[in-house]
């Protein structure tokens, strides 16, 4: 079945918005960075903000990480988010401590330094608090929607290649450590209020992209607004233009067209 069809055929129990070139943009803005803590579960978190200029409060977006931590495709995202508006917040949720590769999975010290993450930027004098966005890329991802499940002020959130189920996950491919006993993400699509964007790759050999499929479903059979964009040939990270271990997975026109379709999105709902 090609891509197309399976993405329509995902979709039809809620309106799956189709692609439309928006007005040419403005120049991106002149962007500051800066970096800060914040007060976390166990102490001061560092994290970097992205300020655009202008004197008006803007909406805020979230930016969260990988299970690889912070690095330079995650600060790129947040900064070019900046440039059109937004300000952007990347905190290190694992800095204060040493959870390995398997004990990470929704630890309740991460959930509560995502919440002080949260918190702050939401207090922000350039930020306005009424408008505030959530993107998250694979562990970041599923963070993402439960962030919006915790919060129902979030008005948006984007979902990047994150692993819905890891009971599920663990049917395709070995699963060890604290993640088996973590809840699946599509029991929370009924506490989730804001919309929800989805982006995988079709070719995606570390999250199946049926992940993606479990979670679009749990959200659209519990009424919420959810739209799923699957890429052919797409690895997992296919955004991401260096990783930092092997080969890059990076495919240039999903890349281009996720940014695109994110940032018209967030511009929707965060009204920017």
């Amino acid at each position: 079945m090609c891509s197309a069809t399976r993405a329509a055929r995902i979709a039809v129990p809620l309106v799956l918005l189709l692609w439309q070139h928006p007005p040419a943009p403005a120049a991106p803005l002149q962007v500051r960075t800066l970096s800060l803590e914040y007060p976390g579960s166990e102490g001061e978190m560092p994290a970097h903000l992205y300020l655009p200029e202008g004197g008006a409060r803007h909406p805020g977006i979230l930016v969260l990480h990988t299970s690889a931590g912070p690095g330079p495709n995650v600060e790129a995202f947040a900064g070019g988010l900046a440039a059109e508006g937004f300000v952007t917040m990347t905190p290190d949720l694992f800095a204060l401590h040493d959870f390995g590769p398997e004990g990470r999975a929704d630890h309740p010290l991460v959930l509560k330094d995502l919440d002080g993450a949260l918190a702050f930027l939401k207090a922000h004098p350039a930020v306005d608090s009424s408008r505030i966005g959530v993107v998250g890329f694979s562990y970041g991802g599923r963070l993402a929607v439960i962030a919006a499940a915790a919060h129902p002020d979030l008005r948006a959130a984007v979902v990047y290649y994150a692993v819905s189920s890891y009971q599920m996950l663990a049917r395709a491919r070995p699963v060890a450590g604290r993640a088996l006993g973590t809840r699946p993400i599509t029991e929370l699509a009924g506490s989730v209020r804001a919309p929800v964007l989805i982006h995988h790759g079709e070719a995606d050999r570390t999250v199946p992209a049926s992940q993606a499929e479990l979670l679009h479903r749990a959200l659209v059979a519990a009424r919420k607004s959810s739209s799923l964009y699957l890429y052919p040939r797409a690895d997992h990270l296919f955004n991401f233009q260096s990783t930092g271990a092997g080969p890059s997975a990076y495919q240039e026109e999903a890349a281009r067209l996720s940014w695109e379709r994110s940032l018209d999105f967030l511009r929707r709902h965060l009204g920017y």
